[in-house]
């Protein structure tokens, strides 16, 4: 009698397989069941925890400013846009001077938490360099900065920057081009040149070849300089001013951008004196 003895052996294993195959399954449903349970909590005390920071005892109370003289307190805490059951634990105190930083008046800004329930802001401030003509008359700050719209009977005691060409601009916006630096940097150096005999700049124009047309006001000639080698430019008109026995005022026109002579042109109806 001939007998099979590798169809039981063969059946036996597959029952081994399947019994060890259902207690995995059964420890990947608990340990999947444990996995679920831990999220919820965790989420339940996430939301636990930020219903305690909403309660009306965290909310913002005081907000104090410091380092301005431009911008009113008031303008600055509003630039923050903080609702008002703001929690002091929950501000995201970069994203808040960030905000400040759009006032084209503050140049730096900062925010800070000074507990319990207070937020501390240090603003620097930007000042008026120049009144900038271009399309209008603005208000220029010294790093190029658009401050404000000045209306037409606003005067302030600032030099006038006026574009080589006529240009629209937007407040806040920088502007501050090489040849922008160079006109604010021959505005300086001309208020602390001697050789004028304390004649301040009224106006300093720039022009489409790189150099400046400087207005002493009434009376006073036109200037027109290079940005480079500005001591000596002044030095030469000194010397020459010096050397004729003119007074500078007799001039309608001063041209002091070539290296080895000044030119001058007398104003209408004017003669030289002998």
């Amino acid at each position: 009698m001939i007998r099979d003895y590798h169809t039981p052996r063969w059946r036996g294993g597959q029952g081994r397989r399947g019994r060890e195959r259902y207690p995995r399954l059964a420890r990947l449903l608990k340990i999947l069941g444990v996995v679920l349970v831990l999220a919820g909590t965790g989420a339940g005390l996430w939301e636990g925890y930020r219903a305690v920071l909403r309660l009306p005892y965290f909310r913002v109370a005081e907000i104090q400013v410091e380092g301005n003289l431009q911008v009113a307190s008031q303008d600055i805490i509003a630039g923050l846009a903080l609702a008002p059951e703001t929690s002091i634990l929950e501000v995201d105190l970069p994203a808040l001077a960030g905000r400040l930083l759009e006032n084209p008046w503050i140049k730096e800004a900062s925010v800070g938490r000074r507990l319990p329930l207070s937020l501390t802001i240090r603003v620097v401030e930007r000042m008026p360099e120049a009144v900038f003509i271009a399309d209008r008359r603005y208000l220029l700050s010294a790093d190029g900065v658009i401050l404000a719209e000045l209306a037409e009977d606003e005067l302030p005691t600032l030099p006038t920057l006026r574009a080589a060409s006529p240009r629209q601009v937007t407040i806040g916006q920088r502007i501050l081009t090489s040849e922008m630096a160079q006109g604010l940097s021959v505005w300086r150096q001309f208020q602390l040149a001697n050789a004028l005999q304390e004649e301040k700049a009224h106006e300093i124009a720039m022009t489409g070849d790189g150099s400046y047309v400087v207005n002493l006001g009434q009376q006073m000639p036109v200037i027109r300089l290079r940005a480079q080698d500005m001591e000596g430019q002044l030095g030469r008109l000194g010397a020459a001013l010096s050397a004729s026995g003119q007074a500078l005022e007799r001039f309608g026109d001063v041209d002091l951008r070539f290296r080895d002579r000044v030119i001058f042109k007398l104003a209408a109806g004017t003669t030289v004196r002998p």
